[in-house]
Formats: structure tokens, sequence, C-alpha cells
């Protein structure tokens, strides 16, 4: 059946005796900690292999490097590459089109399709260096999330991590949850590099996280993170429906987090007078529903 009921605003209105409880804002707190932890454990590790393979590559660069030394068409070259790099920076993304969909639940099986506002927003950002900068927006409300990841002049990294998402309790005491969302998407990923390296990338997904019903953490059923690009150069593209699709097994004796979640790393070493390097990641993404089959 469809329901139809909804608020003043216009918001839909799930009936929980098809979703369960909703759980306290003590939970969503301590999720969103949960999930920060995730990410800045990923972003530590992320260092640590940043700075072991540093010290293989300035071997190598160092040695071309000082062959290269007050070259001035080198020189010219490394300011065209820092203007370049900071003038991308500075543009941005138009906003992804928005696909119209109608909440909806029915029994027999459980079939929710949640549409914004949905129950919560997530956002995460990390840097190291001197102007490095993650920065994120969400807005759980309109269902909008983006993300830029960019090393600035002097280098080093940034990382970034958006979700929005609900909640679900099963009906049956063993079954099947089926998740599906095709949120909307523009993405630019790139990195300029003069007698260096440096790395862009991105992902998008799904993630659920299991929990009994006293709100404690079990485990993340779905851990889905599809990568949009990983570049050493450039890349953009823009999807009107990119579709995110995971399957897992329930029970009545937990309930689920459901997100749909996105990210960008970039890492860089700055410029100098006769090299450098410099990676931007960005994104902007419009999630129009999450829609979940329980069976």
């Amino acid at each position: 059946m469809r329901n139809s009921n909804k608020n003043e605003h216009n918001f839909m209105i799930y009936d929980q005796r098809l979703i369960g409880k909703k759980p306290s804002d003590e939970f969503v707190e301590q999720s969103r900690a949960r999930l920060n932890a995730m990410f800045k454990q990923r972003f530590e590790q992320r260092e640590e292999l940043r700075k072991e393979q540093q010290l293989l590559n300035d071997v190598s660069f160092n040695a071309i490097r000082r062959l290269a030394k007050d070259d001035p068409a080198l020189a010219e070259t490394v300011k065209n590459a820092r203007k370049l790099s900071s003038a991308h920076a500075r543009q941005h993304l138009h906003p992804p089109k928005r696909t119209t969909v109608q909440g909806r639940a029915r029994l027999g099986s459980v079939s929710v399709t949640f549409v914004p506002p949905f129950n919560w927003g997530w956002q995460w950002n990390a840097q190291s260096g001197q102007d490095a900068s993650g920065t994120t927006a969400v807005d759980a409300n309109a269902g909008t999330m983006n993300f830029t990841a960019d090393t600035g002049d002097n280098g080093k990294t940034a990382s970034t991590a958006v979700a929005v998402g609900s909640y679900f309790q099963p009906l049956a005491d063993n079954g099947i949850m089926d998740i599906s969302a095709n949120p909307s998407l523009s993405y630019y990923m790139n990195t300029w590099t003069v007698f260096d390296s440096a790395h862009a990338g991105g992902f998008i997904g799904l993630y659920v996280g299991q929990y009994t019903l006293g709100g404690e953490f079990v485990q993340a059923v779905v851990n889905q993170q599809i990568g949009l690009s990983n570049v050493s150069g450039g890349n953009q593209g823009s999807s009107s429906g990119y579709p995110l699709f995971a399957s897992t097994p329930v029970d009545s004796d937990h309930f689920y987090e459901i997100w749909v979640w996105a990210g960008g790393d970039a890492e860089a070493d700055g410029w100098s007078a006769f090299w450098g390097s410099a990676a931007l990641s960005y994104a902007n993404l419009v999630v129009p529903s999450i829609s979940i089959f329980a069976y």
C-alpha cells in the first residue's frame, strides 16, 4: 500500500510499525563518532603510506631536480602549473539535477522508499600540512551533500566524507534486506605535477551498520566504497542516477542504520621554484531516495 500521510511541511511520515522505533539522539551522536573514528584511522594509515612512498620518490625525483635546477623554462612551467591548480580549486561544479521520488511503504514483505528529509546527515574531514583543506556540507532535509579535498599551494593531504541516511528494524525473525539508491552526482578530480607525484580520488557507496535493540554497535554488514576516480592526472564526470545496490541478512533482534555516503582524498607536496605538485578532488551529490526491500 502507498502511505500518503505527510505533515504540514510535506514531509513523508513512515509507519513505525513497518520500520521500527526511531533511535535516540544519543545513538545518532555515537554513530557519527564511530564513523569519524573509522575515517580518522583510514586517514592516518594513508598518511603513513604516503610518507613511506615519499621517501622512495624523493631519491629519484631529487636526482632529476638537481639537474634541472635554475632552468628558467622549468621555473615558468612550475608557475603555470601552480596557477592552473589554483584556478581549478576556485571553480565550482553545477549541482546535479534532482529526480522526484514518491515516498511509499507496503505490507507483506516490507518495502520502504525513504525520501528527503532523511533522518540523519554526517560529515567528516581531516588535513595535514600548512594549507591543505577538506571541506564538506550535508543537508539531510534536502538530500544534498558535497565535498572538496584540496592540497593548496603548500601540499600534503586532505580527506573528506559525507552521508545521509535512515534506519530500519525488521519485522521478521530472519530475512534478507536489499538496499538501493540512485544518487545523481557531478565530480572533478585532478593532479598537477612537475618532477613530482600526486594523487586524487573519490568514492560513493552504501553503508549499513547493525545494532542491538539497546543501541550497541555489532558490525558493519555493508561497507561499500565504489571508486569514482583514482588519478595521477585528471578526470571528471556526472551521472543523473548512479546505481547503488547491496543485500544483507537481517533479523528482528537488531536494527540497522542505512547511509548513502561519498568522499574524496587529495595528496601532493606543494610547489617550490623548480618542481612541485597539487591535487584536487570535489563532488556534488543529490540523493532523491533510499529504498529497502525486506523479505
